[in-house]
């Protein structure tokens, strides 16, 4: 008997095969089509996500070396910041220190990281890790040139160390041995006449009337004369790299404005002219238009009794011995 679906015919009273039309037919399959598709489709999207095909595989590793070489970049790159931090601070701290410059201001150093890399890799799904490492590439790039010129006025610095040195002040601007006490020390002090605290520029060595004065260090006289403002017979002069000495109350001036001097030259004598109660020198340096305390400048030619006996004298200095 043929296959097929049959019908009792009650006229006939005979099974006769069903016959039907292509539209039924494919009605009859309609479903049998939509669960097929319907499975298909469940294995395409799950089977795409637990069931890796070779390409999918491929993607999957050289993506995992991207996230790893990206990471590794990074770390590459926190230990160069941490090199030219150490590099940085010996520059300001150690090698400026020791030319007596200025450390670079931290706005020079934090300079701007200049334009960011952000629609470049705007569309790359390690978007944020690349620009941030590449940001931090420029402004580390901006360090090093800045660090880079630092290091070259370092070097001028010590191809011109022995020039530098001799015009640092590094004796004493009067005989240890005609020194009998220090008068006013540097700092802030009791003004003697106004009673009000003002600052001492300098410090006041007492010596006899007639001393001999020496330069301190290799340099041109800026200023040789009498001047107001209580110094009297004042002697300035620029030894150059942002020094300068002043000697103030000279009794006599033996150079003249323009006069270059060597470390040791004798340039005046210690008097009393202008505001003094006494015969002394009234002595200051300037490094970069600041003054500082002479005493950190004065003891390079003193030996070990000489240096004993000015520390016992600048114990025992009088900060009210004259108003300058």
């Amino acid at each position: 008997m043929a296959s097929g679906k049959y019908k009792f015919n009650t006229d006939t009273l005979l099974f006769e095969r069903v016959k039907y039309s292509f539209r039924q037919r494919c009605l009859r399959f309609l479903p049998f089509i939509t669960v097929t598709l319907l499975f298909g489709l469940a294995i395409l999207f799950f089977g795409y996500d637990y069931v890796e095909s070779p390409k999918l595989l491929i993607l999957n590793q050289e993506q995992a070396e991207t996230v790893l070489k990206l990471r590794v970049m990074k770390n590459e790159l926190v230990k160069f910041e941490e090199v030219l931090a150490d590099i940085e601070y010996n520059d300001d701290h150690i090698y400026r220190t020791y030319f007596e410059v200025d450390p670079l201001p931290s706005s020079l150093r934090e300079a701007g990281s200049g334009g960011s890399s952000e629609k470049v890799f705007s569309n790359s799904r390690f978007s944020k890790t690349i620009v941030s490492i590449d940001n931090r590439l420029n402004q580390l790039t901006k360090k090093l040139v800045v660090q880079s010129k630092s290091y070259d006025e370092v070097v001028e610095m010590a191809v011109n160390k022995e020039k530098r040195l001799a015009a640092r002040p590094a004796i004493q601007p009067v005989s240890i041995k005609e020194l009998t006490h220090f008068g006013s020390p540097f700092g802030f002090r009791l003004h003697p006449i106004l009673r009000i605290y003002r600052m001492h520029a300098g410090i006041d060595l007492t010596c006899p009337r007639g001393t001999p004065i020496f330069s301190t260090a290799d340099g041109v006289v800026r200023e040789a004369g009498y001047t107001s403002g209580g110094y009297g017979n004042k002697i300035l002069v620029d030894h150059g790299y942002g020094y300068q000495t002043l000697y103030g109350h000279c009794d006599k001036i033996f150079v003249k404005d323009g006069d270059r001097v060597k470390r040791g030259d004798i340039i005046g004598s210690v008097g009393s002219t202008g505001l003094s109660v006494a015969p002394h020198l009234h002595y200051e340096v300037h490094v970069n238009g600041k003054p500082v305390n002479p005493i950190n400048y004065y003891a390079n030619d003193l030996s070990a009794e000489e240096y004993d006996k000015m520390i016992k004298l600048y114990a025992d200095s009088d900060p009210n011995f004259d108003i300058n």
